[in-house]
């Protein structure tokens, strides 16, 4: 086993998603407000953020272990940005 940061990990970090209109704007470098996460689904990690406005992201991992530590940690961050969440240690096969 290996320790990585997730911002370490392949398509780290997702981008900000949802339904939008013209006027949205969408948060550069992680500075959304992480509000709300989502029931994991096979290995995709979703959840929402805030800045100005709503917006979704979604995760897909390479493996159900690395998604599990990934849904644990934005859990537990709720309240914290985005960009925050790639400074977390996660252990991965290596």
């Amino acid at each position: 086993m290996k320790k990585i940061r997730i911002r370490e990990l392949p398509d780290w970090p997702p981008q900000p998603g949802g339904a939008y209109d013209a006027s949205t704007v969408f948060p550069t470098g992680g500075e959304a407000t992480i509000a709300e996460v989502f029931p994991m689904r096979d290995r995709t990690v979703t959840f929402r953020g805030d800045f100005r406005g709503r917006h979704s992201y979604h995760y897909k991992a390479q493996t159900a272990k690395v998604a599990q530590q990934v849904y644990d940690i934005v859990a537990a961050s709720i309240g914290g940005t985005v960009a925050s969440l790639g400074e977390h240690e996660i252990q991965i096969e290596s």
